[in-house]
């Protein structure tokens, strides 16, 4: 089972998201997406490579979706680590600009 990781700017996204939506929308709204990130990040402590490959941001970059959130993510198999570098809205132009985190495998 790998890993799961958050960037610094991954956190500040799922904080972003949870903290609007708890205020647009409602605690139980909010408290469902936690709930679906959590299930998505465990499915990707066990299946880290499951997500398609996206070469335009990256050659070892992944995503998953959370409707309507993009999770952006890379699979290091070398530490088994799953590295979350960007949750993002699926209505955003989505680019390699997004991904400040270099881990290294670009």
């Amino acid at each position: 089972m790998a890993q799961v990781l958050l960037t610094s700017p991954a956190d500040a996204d799922i904080g972003g998201i949870i903290a609007y939506l708890a205020c647009k929308a409602g605690n139980t709204l909010a408290a469902r997406y936690v709930a679906s990130f959590e299930k998505l990040f465990n499915r990707l402590a066990d299946y880290p490579d499951s997500g398609p490959l996206r070469p335009a941001l990256g050659p070892q970059v992944r995503i998953s979706i959370v409707a309507p959130y993009i999770v952006i993510y890379e699979y290091d198999a070398a530490g088994d680590t799953v590295i979350v570098l960007r949750i993002i809205h699926g209505r955003r132009q989505i680019n390699g600009d997004l991904l400040l985190v270099n881990t290294g495998s670009s």
